[in-house]
């Protein structure tokens, strides 16, 4: 900006003129200036914001992941925003910062491809291989042949036992429902007065139990339509199965209920080495974790049903929401943290520091990333060792909606015990259950 002060004296002849104009002009040059600085902060907090990475996730591990990101990278850095179920935090509100990159349970469904950006271009630009990973999980996260979701990690069910016991179990590395079932029986053994002084297995000990039954029996409880859907007759196998099982082999359902309160009442793991119980069935995450901070005779066997592992319905997936601020970003996060140095690293760290918040391997279970799973997980977790999951045994789970852990302790759990235990047939129909369901949460 120009401001002549000769002109302006010349042209008004005035003293107080050339001191007003002065001022004047300091004032505008002050003015345009500020306008300039002002300008420049705006713009520089903008590119901040933009450099940054927002993490949605319930997996509270992932803050020692983006501090581990944010210590090597100068550029992006990357923030946490806690959210306890982040399927049912989508579509973002509109008042909200959106997220770039969500990390979670329950992401593959009906809308995934309204929610998310489709990743294929990380493996064309080579910043990550689709080799690297279990095949059927980076299936499972495709719509289309179009990758949308990538997977993180994932648990399965086994069946542990004490070591003491460990002739009984007629396999090194698997068991079925039918092994499970007859190997169970045969450590039965009542007292003078008929009650149970030991029960080989006790399903309804474990409602997870009866709900991973229905799994195996390809009950295939799943979303279609914003509705879960299921068969009907696959459901019914399970519980005549299971039915039939317990009034065989454990007297009736009382008895074992009876036994159960009174005997198993205590953590799984100390259910059987206490020796009143053969087997406990368990997840993978809380297995290993228990293993690796106590020192406990355990051994375990993977439940399985016609050569297939069933994988926990909770596996983590991530993906890049479709409205990010920030994809360049989000693209660098998901290449640094897929690869195999940096997943090393993250359990060399966690070992190091042995906190009693540390989840089981990589965000809570076995990593997606295939020779993490099988070339680095049993240094830190050497029971894995002896008996590493078979990659084409994992069966991947049907697409579930977010609320699906609420409808299957609230719904499909307490409908099989109900026609478990009921002594006369026809008891309430499960689509009772699932009416007090939707009352109850979508009331809340």
């Amino acid at each position: 900006m120009r401001c002549n002060i000769v002109y302006l004296k010349k042209l008004f002849n005035l003293k107080k003129i050339s001191f007003f104009a002065s001022a004047l002009c300091f004032f505008l040059l002050g003015f345009t200036s500020c306008q300039e600085q002002k300008t420049n902060l705006t713009y520089q907090h903008f590119a901040q914001r933009e450099r940054r990475i927002v993490i949605w996730t319930n997996c509270s591990e992932f803050a020692q992941y983006v501090e581990l990101f944010n210590k090597n990278n100068a550029e992006n850095r990357a923030i946490i925003v806690y959210k306890e179920n982040p399927a049912l935090s989508l579509p973002v509100p509109k008042d909200e910062l959106p997220p770039d990159i969500i990390v979670g349970p329950w992401l593959r469904s009906d809308t995934t491809k309204k929610n998310f950006c489709r990743l294929d271009y990380l493996f064309t630009h080579n910043n990550i291989s689709s080799q690297m990973f279990y095949e059927n999980l980076l299936n499972a996260g495709k719509i289309r042949y179009s990758q949308y979701l990538l997977p993180v990690s994932f648990n399965l069910p086994a069946v542990i036992f004490d070591k003491s016991n460990e002739a009984l179990v007629p396999d090194n590395y698997m068991l079925t429902l039918e092994q499970l079932r007859q190997t169970g029986a045969k450590y039965n053994q009542t007292k003078a007065n008929g009650t149970f002084q030991r029960i080989g297995f006790a399903p309804l000990n474990n409602n997870s139990f009866l709900s991973l039954a229905a799994k195996l029996f390809y009950t295939d409880f799943r979303e279609s339509k914003n509705q879960i859907i299921w068969s009907g007759q696959n459901l019914g196998k399970t519980t005549t199965f299971l039915k039939n099982w317990i009034q065989t082999e454990n007297q009736s359902a009382q008895a074992e209920e009876d036994f159960s309160f009174k005997y198993l009442f205590m953590p799984y793991y100390r259910q059987v080495s206490s020796g009143r119980t053969l087997f406990a069935c368990t997840e993978s995450d809380l297995l290993f974790k228990t293993m690796h901070e106590q020192d406990l005779q355990l051994d375990y066997r993977w439940l399985t049903q016609d050569g297939k592992i069933f994988m926990e319905d909770s596996f983590v997936m991530m993906g890049i929401y479709k409205k990010t601020k920030n994809r360049t970003g989000a693209s660098e996060f998901i290449s640094w943290f897929f690869q195999n140095d940096v997943q090393r690293e993250i359990l060399e760290r966690k070992e190091k520091a042995r906190l009693e918040t540390d989840m089981f391997g990589i965000a809570g279970g076995f990593s997606a990333v295939r020779s993490v799973t099988e070339h680095v997980l049993p240094i830190f977790y050497t029971q894995l060792l002896s008996n590493l999951p078979p990659a084409q045994m994992i069966q991947v789970p049907q697409k579930l909606p977010p609320r699906w852990e609420s409808y299957k302790t609230q719904v499909v759990e307490p409908y099989i015990r109900a026609e478990i235990t009921a002594i006369t047939p026809h008891g309430r129909p499960i689509t009772e259950f699932e009416k007090e369901w939707r009352k109850k949460v979508f009331a809340e």
